[in-house]
């Protein structure tokens, strides 16, 4: 009995770390699975934790950019990325836009200019135009915290670096606040 439970155990450590395979894998985690076999256990099994992460910061980023763009559009209609935006922005939405052009060959981003800035200009906007905002958040100083401690761990997660736990929580606890604040 004792070795049906040791094998109970080893054999979903060998699931958690990517090394044995579950029947009921569909055809691309079956894919996935041998294409990733190379990697060391460490990488894979890295792998797996920040796929939680950049899902949390996914839903976080976008998220914002959401509420912006619909709160923005309410007021100013299609264009309110002229009227909102400053000059840096202007800037660089156009140095990427060319540099998408010279690039045809690679899918661009999303169409709209705000899917061009960065996470923290994510926060200048609200900020800039915080008499729109103001009624949606304690202070300014709660946007741009959470914003900005998370565009740390987005850079961390971008260049497929490994975010420590207390981070990903971290993450994750500027993710409720927001959904909470919001709605």
């Amino acid at each position: 009995m004792l070795k049906g439970v040791f094998s109970t155990y080893c054999i979903k450590d060998l699931q958690a770390n990517g090394l044995l395979r579950l029947p009921s894998y569909d055809n691309q985690e079956k894919k996935d699975h041998d294409l990733f076999a190379v990697a060391s256990e460490n990488i894979r099994t890295s792998s797996i934790i920040m796929q939680r992460y950049f899902r949390i910061l996914f839903v976080f980023e976008n998220s914002v950019r959401d509420f912006i763009q619909n709160t923005f559009f309410e007021i100013d209609g299609t264009d309110w990325f002229t009227k909102r935006s400053n000059r840096d922005m202007k800037t660089k939405l156009e140095k990427r836009k060319a540099n998408e052009q010279k690039n045809q060959w690679h899918t661009g981003r999303n169409e709209h200019p705000i899917f061009y800035m960065d996470f923290g200009d994510l926060s200048k906007l609200i900020i800039n135009h915080w008499d729109v905002f103001q009624d949606y958040f304690p202070d300014q100083a709660w946007v741009t915290s959470r914003i900005s401690d998370s565009e740390r761990s987005r850079n961390v997660i971008a260049h497929t670096n490994i975010l420590a736990s207390e981070e990903g929580q971290r993450l994750e606890m500027h993710l409720r606040d927001w959904i909470n604040q919001i709605g």
